[in-house]
């Protein structure tokens, strides 16, 4: 079982804006990176498995708190931790740090759903190798992040 990654991330010049920092828009992709990352560092493929489960795991949730600027070049280490498993659902949470100063922090959460004959989604229990492989961090609501 895992709780926790860490995702050495590399800003490119195309991550940047005008301003020569990080556009907001790409931590949220860092985001998803880091947690297919995390699934594949447990040895699960995000969409092969789910498509396997039958379920899809779309985001009902994601948010960022930018703290500090980054800047093209810079080296990222996105944590990545659980900090919340429900019946049909799981929150990820990230501290974007660099030189162990935290820059950014956000959180995803996403629902394990699947459709329906009317094509409608409807929310499902987490598929049993999820739930066994993955597990809320012992540190979850701690404000550092461990």
């Amino acid at each position: 079982m895992a709780y926790e990654h860490h995702y050495p991330r590399l800003v490119h010049w195309q991550d940047t804006d005008i301003a020569g920092i990080i556009h907001y828009t790409n931590y949220f992709r860092y985001m998803d990176e880091a947690e297919t990352e995390f699934y594949r560092s447990v040895g699960l493929h995000k969409l092969r498995d789910s498509k396997q489960e039958g379920v899809m795991c779309p985001r009902v949730s994601a948010t960022c708190h930018f703290i500090k600027p980054v800047t093209f070049g810079d080296e990222l280490d996105v944590h990545t931790w659980i900090s919340k498993k429900g019946r049909s659902s799981i929150v990820f949470e990230y501290s974007f740090k660099l030189a162990e100063e935290e820059v950014a922090r956000g959180s995803v959460t996403a629902a394990f759903v699947s459709k329906g004959p009317d094509g409608k989604m409807k929310p499902v229990a987490m598929p049993e190798r999820f739930d066994r492989l993955l597990e809320v961090a012992p540190f979850a609501g701690e404000a550092s992040g461990g």
